[in-house]
């Protein structure tokens, strides 16, 4: 009982600075590690709901982001918990939509996610004849396509910018799996994911 009424709170201390830190800077005197916006994800192989900072650089066609993901219990043993380090290409200009929207029609991401867990180790022990497996089993690479819609905030102190975006993705360690098993489709091997995204 403890753990599920700690794990909102950490999550919303960690928050609390960049929330707070944002009111009061503008664009100009925002230090070099302050973040341009946080995301908030919801599945695609970086936890079952991720959250973290985001850095835009290039008029906003490439992104940064440091998010913690966590997996609650279900049938695991315990609650799974990894840190994703990813960038984000956005290769097309921005489209204007009616009413004050525009669409980014297409982002690139590519992520390294590491987990947190004991039955999770990034070597194998010597049980195991030397190069038996090729993956480690704490860290995945992660891969998706998507697109975003944006939505500018005027009347907004503390954020500039709201989006939404959705993408399709996956991870190493399942496409190696669809190469050499043929039974597996393509449904077998992707994930879906919407997020949001709040930019100071």
């Amino acid at each position: 009982m403890k753990k599920k009424i700690l794990l909102p709170l950490l999550l919303l201390a960690l928050c609390l600075p960049f929330l707070s830190y944002a009111q009061n800077t503008t664009e100009n005197n925002r230090k070099w590690y302050a973040p341009d916006a946080l995301t908030l994800q919801f599945a695609g192989n970086v936890g079952m709901l991720a959250f973290g900072p985001n850095y835009s650089f290039a008029h906003d066609k490439v992104n940064a982001e440091l998010l913690y993901g966590f997996v609650p219990k279900f049938d695991a043993e315990e609650v799974l918990h990894l840190l994703t380090v990813r960038g984000i290409y956005k290769p097309l200009k921005r489209v204007d939509l009616r009413e004050k929207y525009k669409l980014t029609p297409l982002r690139m991401n590519l992520g390294l996610s590491y987990y947190f867990r004991d039955q999770f180790s990034s070597s194998w022990d010597s049980s195991y004849p030397k190069n038996y497996y090729w993956w480690t089993s704490s860290l995945r690479v992660t891969g998706g396509l998507g697109a975003e819609l944006h939505r500018p905030l005027a009347g907004s102190k503390r954020f500039k910018e709201l989006t939404l975006y959705g993408e399709v993705g996956t991870y190493d360690l399942i496409v190696t799996s669809a190469v050499k098993d043929p039974t597996l489709n393509a449904w077998d091997i992707i994930s879906f994911a919407v997020g949001v995204r709040a930019g100071f």
